[in-house]
């Protein structure tokens, strides 16, 4: 698909879904003028959406069967009633439900702890695409060990519908973040941190997330960021399938990601050029999808925007995004220049590890150092002596008081053979008092009266 045709094609969709599938081929030959390129296109766009309506923005293990009804979600025995056993989880009480499955708080007994008990729908285990999802997630949390990233306790099965117990957090995914506007720079940057760390554990396994968005980047109560739903992990090592073998390829999370145009609606705005283009994903995709979720956490905003998702993926691959300080002038030089650089469309322009990006960011976060503060404060002082020795010189604080006149007067005259061995003025400048060998004297200097206090008996002030 050629980006110029986006637009038509979308248009031609969506003419069709209005007139419904009965009269697609006709008017489909009639629309397209003959166009056998073009008609195939947008055929590509019905059979993509025939294979995400099931795909959603929620996380992997609530993806429901399309086929079940809402008695047939429901357990075997309906909702797990508090206190119900599942081997060692007692249930406490429901945490989410509805026509996606059922997420419960349980108690571990053997450990005595809480957690999130996921109970996929019934069965489940009939849909290959929600079980490879379920497989994956699996898979790749239990790989990873990081304070960043939800942890995995343990996986099981109950009444043929498979489970996956959790930990249990407590807190706001960042979509609910952002429903109060841009974060402050100061908690974004501790946030990107932690999520950066989180994506550098997972690369160093080989493991590429593919789903960045703030649905799936939990902030607990203590501000600890969980990096959540590994459901559409890619392994490095693991070929990416597209065209049109992937439609028919069960559990292709592949081409639930790149098949946005069709009705993925949301995901769009989150992912990278290449992985909009179906091309080969690698650690560098995860890190321009951080990039745009740091950019609308620093200004409220995506840098991607679009109707449609089609238009979405156009303006991802053709357009540049707003620079952020434009849009919020909180945001620092800096931190504009981190952004920006994740969200390159080359990505041999992008940062090439999450380690580097997270050396950039902790420069950012980090207070000056000591010997930055030092050379700072100096400067600083420097500048205003200078300044001051200037502005006396030119004047610019006024013209200096004269100078008082001082006349010498003497006050005292011991003779040699008694001198004057302490002396001190009044603080009112009117008296002195002095000490000799004759005692302690107190004269007033205006009018040179004295008050003579006579040594003790047998003292000597020599």
């Amino acid at each position: 698909m050629i980006p110029e045709n986006w637009q038509e094609i979308e248009n031609l969709y969506d003419a069709l879904v209005k007139q419904g599938t009965a009269c697609k081929p006709c008017l489909l030959r009639e629309l397209c003028g003959g166009d056998e390129d073009l008609g195939r296109q947008v055929e590509s766009l019905f059979e993509a959406d025939a294979c995400v309506q099931g795909f959603l923005e929620t996380p992997a293990l609530e993806i429901a069967a399309p086929w079940l009804t809402d008695r047939e979600l429901e357990s075997p025995t309906g909702p797990l009633a508090s206190g119900e056993q599942i081997g060692p989880y007692r249930i406490v009480e429901p945490l989410g439900q509805g026509g996606m499955g059922i997420v419960y708080r349980a108690r571990d007994t053997r450990l005595d702890r809480d957690v999130a008990l996921k109970l996929l729908p019934e069965r489940s285990e009939q849909d290959p695409q929600v079980l490879e999802r379920f497989k994956r997630e699996a898979r790749a949390v239990s790989a990873l060990n990081h304070p960043n990233i939800c942890t995995l306790y343990d996986i099981g099965e109950y009444h043929g519908q498979p489970f996956l117990v959790l930990e249990l957090l407590e807190g706001q995914s960042l979509r609910d973040v952002l429903d109060s506007g841009p974060m402050a720079i100061t908690e974004l940057l501790d946030v990107a941190l932690q999520i950066a760390g989180a994506l550098e554990a997972a690369h160093a396994k080989g493991i590429v997330h593919r789903d960045i968005k703030p649905a799936n980047i939990f902030v607990n109560t203590a501000g600890q960021v969980k990096v959540l739903d590994f459901g559409l992990a890619k392994l490095l090592s693991e070929p990416e399938r597209v065209g049109a073998d992937a439609a028919a390829a069960a559990g292709s999370s592949t081409l639930a990601t790149i098949s946005v145009m069709g009705r993925a609606m949301g995901t769009a705005s989150y992912m990278s050029p290449e992985q909009a283009r179906g091309d080969d994903v690698d650690a560098r995709s995860d890190l321009f999808s951080l990039a745009v979720v740091l950019y609308q956490l620093a200004t409220g905003s995506r840098p991607f925007e679009g109707e449609t998702p089609a238009i979405t993926v156009e303006a991802i691959l053709g357009s540049d995004p707003v620079p952020p300080r434009q849009r919020n002038p909180a945001v620092s030089p800096q931190l504009e220049r981190i952004i920006l650089k994740a969200l390159e469309k080359d990505r041999d322009m992008r940062y090439q590890t999450a380690a580097e990006l997270c050396a950039d960011l902790g420069r950012l976060r980090r207070p000056a150092s000591w010997r930055y503060r030092w050379l700072t404060a100096a400067a600083t002082l420097v500048t205003a002596l200078g300044m001051t020795v200037v502005g006396v010189r030119f004047g610019w604080f006024g013209t200096p008081p004269p100078a008082p006149d001082f006349t010498p007067r003497q006050v005292t005259a011991n003779p040699a053979e008694d001198p004057v061995i302490r002396a001190s003025i009044s603080p009112d400048g009117r008296f002195l008092s002095f000490q000799d060998l004759a005692g302690i004297h107190i004269r007033s200097i205006e009018t040179g009266s004295t008050r003579s206090i006579p040594p003790p008996e047998g003292t000597c002030f020599r």
